[in-house]
């Protein structure tokens, strides 16, 4: 595992959340945060916070930016190679 890859798995297993909002995405391809909010009852605000963390590790990508509401996320390849990894853990 190279050494960006493990940073990344580390930040990841640190916050309870943000690994649940990412694992999340496990059988899903795009998702609302609201959705992601009734799935794992979790506050919205919870929510838009770990993705906007995700986010910002190019774990997760908007797919329609230009809209504020619904927002559409999905997982970038990274996020996929992480999950993976976290799903092997």
């Amino acid at each position: 595992m190279d050494d960006e890859t493990l940073i990344i798995l580390t930040y990841i297993k640190n916050a309870p959340n943000r690994e649940k909002v990412l694992l999340a995405f496990r059988n899903e391809d795009v998702f609302r945060p609201s959705q992601i909010s009734k799935k794992l009852n979790f506050h919205k605000n919870t929510v838009s916070k770990n993705l906007k963390d995700l986010r910002e590790h190019d774990l997760v990508y908007i797919i329609n930016p230009e809209y504020h509401v619904p927002r559409l996320y999905r997982l970038t390849e990274k996020g996929k190679k992480i999950l993976t990894l976290l799903d092997d853990s």
